[in-house]
């Protein structure tokens, strides 16, 4: 059976959709959190966050300049700026016309989405790992042969809610590790997502990425569809992914309402920051 331009894109969606969502819904958090530290106690409050969540996000740069063969001109983890409106920086060059190192641009523009959902994900197996577990368990049903015929939208809601029903026990709420918790994520969560010249630059390598996704899912819409097994299997990282991304959106914005209702008892002394 010939595979349709129509279900190829279909399955592009279905692996870029969430990203996209998560990518949107994590910069709004951010600036939303920012905004409010900023107007309440100035420009440094970020640093609050930021000793943590910084050096993260440009670490996740300089990783992938590596990855992507990128000469790395400067760096700094931790230099808060406030003329230039910075906490650090990483300065790399390319070789224009390398096809593998114009891609190179958009996964270094977008790196601390993934460097912080990784840091995140070591933070969740820090402080719980019996929620890593609860992943790994509906992984495993996901994969069983007789999941084939189940509702995989089901399979995903019993997944999250699973993952956040652990987090957010009655056992952990009001613990002093529950805070404690909260706190690194909001570290994490409140600088994890590109900033406006990561956006610009990451733009570089958007034509050639997604010409190269088109390719690799129609390979991939091929091979699933004489492979159920494999369909399994993608369905389970899919799913285990999501359910980790939204969990990390819950975790984030707890975190900043959290901020946003501490912060109401200080007056607003500082007007557009």
């Amino acid at each position: 059976m010939p595979i349709s331009v129509t279900t190829t894109l279909q399955l592009l969606l279905i692996l870029a959709i969430p990203l996209l969502a998560f990518a949107w819904i994590i910069h709004k958090i951010e600036r939303l959190t920012q905004r409010r530290l900023a107007e309440r106690f100035g420009w440094r409050s970020i640093m609050w966050t930021g000793w943590l969540g910084t050096p993260i996000h440009e670490l996740s740069h300089a990783v992938m300049c590596l990855i992507f063969r990128h000469r790395i001109d400067e760096i700094s983890f931790f230099e808060p700026d406030e003329e230039a409106g910075r906490l650090g920086y990483v300065r790399h060059s390319f070789r224009h016309g390398k096809t593998f190192e114009e891609l190179g641009n958009l996964f270094i523009g977008i790196a601390p989405l993934i460097g912080g959902s990784i840091a995140l994900s070591g933070l969740l197996w820090m402080f719980y790992p019996d929620a890593v577990n609860v992943v790994g368990q509906a992984v495993q049903q996901t994969t069983r042969v007789d999941a084939i015929h189940g509702n995989a939208l089901d399979r995903l809601v019993s997944m999250t809610t699973g993952l956040c029903r652990h987090v957010f026990s009655p056992e952990h709420l009001g613990s002093k590790r529950f805070f404690g918790f909260l706190y690194l994520v909001l570290c994490i969560g409140s600088h994890m997502a590109p900033s406006r010249s990561d956006y610009a630059g990451a733009k570089r390598g958007v034509l050639i990425f997604f010409a190269l996704m088109f390719g690799a899912t129609l390979m991939l819409a091929f091979v699933i569809q004489y492979n159920p097994q494999l369909t399994m299997w993608m369905e389970a990282a899919i799913g285990a992914l999501v359910s980790l991304l939204i969990l990390t959106v819950i975790l984030c914005a707890v975190a900043s309402a959290l901020v946003h209702v501490v912060t109401h008892l200080f007056p607003v002394r500082f007007e557009h920051i």
